[in-house]
């Protein structure tokens, strides 16, 4: 299945979305390093959910990354899956955050 022109509304639609992704991820690695720092709850697994976070800010950036130089390729196709589990790791972080906030 082609995924669009080089440069289409898909790519850079996913473009945008793994930016946003990006800033997500940034938000909840502070906040579950802030939380490892003051001690608040389990530090292992705060600490657990820091390293999601910065797992899913690598993958955000490299799937951009994959979708703006892999175009039609399988890379791109790859990118673009890269991006959607990075934002499906945001929504659970996302969950975490409000279930082991203080």
């Amino acid at each position: 299945m082609p995924i669009g022109k080089p440069g289409g509304a898909l790519e850079k639609a996913a473009r945008v979305l793994a930016a946003a992704d990006g800033v997500a991820h940034v938000a909840f690695f502070s906040l579950f390093v802030w939380r490892v720092i003051a001690g608040s709850g389990f530090r292992v697994v705060q600490g657990a959910f820091a390293l999601l976070a910065g797992l899913g800010v690598a993958g955000g950036f490299v799937g951009s990354l994959l979708v703006k130089h892999g175009g039609k390729t399988k890379a791109g196709k790859i990118g673009l899956w890269l991006i959607a589990t990075s934002t499906a790791l945001a929504g659970v972080l996302l969950v975490v955050a409000s279930w082991t906030g203080d």
